[in-house]
């Protein structure tokens, strides 16, 4: 079994990264397994023995920092470098992200999944050392994690995160009385908006998201008011999804308009519920 201290020498014997890079990497490492017993180091330990990192232009990401397993190469978008980026957190995603890259073809990484990946690492990141920056790339894929983990259990996302299982997923989304169409209908609109959002062929459809969330959450059986009053108050946080105060995320009034008038004729505690179509 890899242990921290494996992976610690691991990264001081990589000739490809500089003794800045080890450093920050050891720091943030050492802090995540302070947090979590949940890492599969093993697979952080075998992707990071060779990992390079390298500057590229805009053409190659369009993030500002990006792990591509193909390179094993964590590619720094030299267009971002001046913009207000807190590097400390995008690199403590990407070594979350890391694990999920796995050797072993039983446990392959599903790309429908990729944007609750992303999310699920921005809010561990965010939890374990921050984010100062006022920009938030993956306000979207954040709020769909925290929404469907009342829906699912945030342990089943972490199944998925750190074993590339999605049974456990399935499964509690079943017997919240969810169909398996709604997962895949779900992920189809996650990964579009994620792409047209890395094209700049249009703006957020967190909207439609989260209405899509929001009839997965009231087909839920057992419903608590405490979960009606968690899930709406996840349903945003911040009233800017983009950095330029123009594209405020007006929709938001709508979409708290209408979860108000499904939750307020759903049964609570073990009464049961129709479902909303």
């Amino acid at each position: 079994m890899v242990k921290i201290d494996d992976v610690l020498q691991t990264i001081d014997n990589n000739q490809n990264l500089s003794l800045e890079i080890k450093e920050n990497f050891k720091d943030l490492l050492i802090i995540y397994t302070h947090n979590t017993n949940n890492i599969d180091l093993e697979t952080i330990n075998t992707n990071i023995a060779s990992l390079k990192m390298e500057v590229c232009s805009k053409y190659l990401i369009k993030e500002p920092l990006k792990y591509i397993e193909q390179d094993n190469t964590m590619y720094i978008n030299t267009s971002e470098i001046e913009k207000d980026h807190d590097y400390r957190f995008l690199l403590m995603r990407q070594l979350m992200l890391m694990q999920t890259y796995k050797n072993d073809i039983s446990k392959q990484r599903n790309s429908n999944f990729t944007p609750i990946y992303e999310g699920y690492a921005s809010i561990g990141a965010n939890l374990f050392v921050g984010n100062d920056s006022s920009n938030n790339l993956y306000e979207d894929e954040i709020i769909t994690v925290n929404l469907l983990g009342q829906i699912v259990g945030i342990e089943s996302i972490e199944e998925l995160f750190v074993n590339n299982n999605s049974q456990l997923l399935v499964d509690n989304l079943s017997r919240s009385g969810n169909e398996l169409d709604d997962i895949k209908s779900l992920t189809d609109i996650m990964n579009y908006n994620a792409a047209a959002r890395d094209n700049s062929r249009g703006k957020s459809m967190l909207k439609e998201i989260q209405l899509k969330l929001i009839n997965m959450f009231a087909n839920k059986n057992d419903k608590t008011a405490a979960d009606i009053e968690n899930f709406r108050t996840l349903l945003y946080s911040n009233n800017s999804v983009f950095e330029n105060e123009a594209h405020k995320y007006e929709d938001i009034n709508q979409v708290y308009k209408i979860y108000d008038e499904i939750t307020a004729n759903i049964q609570l505690s073990n009464s049961s519920s129709s479902k909303v179509m």
